[in-house]
């Protein structure tokens, strides 16, 4: 017999006693005191069997994002993610192409340098463009051709940044050295993706304006430098950030 029907047939034997009633009445409030800390230590028992492998890699994720000792955070992967080609392969790549740019005439015009981002293909002058314009130039598409089996030979991201001279430019295509600088990045870009069917996924572009010249803008010389287009074989993924 349960406690509560025993406390109710002692109820019942004590007849409308009032003296008896009440001398049992405290059973009552001590069987719900003790269902409730039953409940409570159940609930407390269920609430500290914690995951605790899960809960350090939630810990550790929150603590890359939010604090700046994290280390590395890598965003999610584009393209083909973090395959890339050794710098000494592109080394390689670099002494193939400069016996081809120099039976070409453009080995003052193009050129090739390793840097910490990676291997830089550098398009000076009117290689690619005529000036204040963004339509290649018909002798340029078998230069970009050539680059393009390079390219189609490694898995890395690729960044096309076009820059110009500090001369204004105020045109209804282009109102300022930004949009003629972007333009011809992405012209580029569309070379590679759309006619040499490289992967679009791969591919990111730049516009760096008159705001990052090599040389200063004060002769002619040194204004066709600047104007430029670098093709960029990152390195690394560039789209990983490194936390400080």
């Amino acid at each position: 017999m349960s406690i509560f029907k025993r406390l109710q047939a002692g109820e019942e034997n004590q007849g409308s006693s009032h003296a008896g009633a009440g001398s049992m009445r405290w059973l009552l409030t001590y069987a719900d005191l003790i269902t409730l800390l039953m409940a409570f230590f159940i609930v407390m028992y269920a609430v500290s069997k914690v995951d605790m492998a899960r809960y350090q890699q939630l810990a550790q994720a929150l603590s890359q994002i939010f604090t700046s000792s994290a280390g590395s955070m890598v965003l999610p992967e584009l393209g083909n993610g973090n395959q890339v080609t050794p710098p000494d392969e592109l080394a390689g790549f670099s002494q193939d192409l400069q016996p081809y740019l120099a039976e070409q005439g453009l080995k003052d015009q193009v050129f090739v340098t390793a840097t910490d981002q990676g291997l830089i293909i550098s398009f000076t002058g009117s290689v690619l463009f005529d000036r204040g314009q963004a339509t290649l130039r018909p002798a340029s598409v078998p230069i970009l051709q050539k680059i393009a089996g390079y390219l189609g030979q490694v898995p890395n991201y690729i960044g096309v940044a076009g820059s110009t001279d500090d001369l204004p430019i105020n045109t209804s295509q282009f109102p300022t050295n930004w949009e003629l600088s972007v333009i011809r990045a992405t012209t580029v870009i569309r070379y590679f993706t759309e006619t040499a069917g490289l992967s679009p996924s791969r591919f990111v572009a730049l516009g760096y304006g008159q705001y990052h010249p090599l040389f200063p803008n004060n002769s002619e010389e040194d204004r066709r430098k600047n104007r430029r287009v670098d093709i960029i074989i990152y390195k690394e993924n560039p789209f990983a950030h490194q936390a400080r």
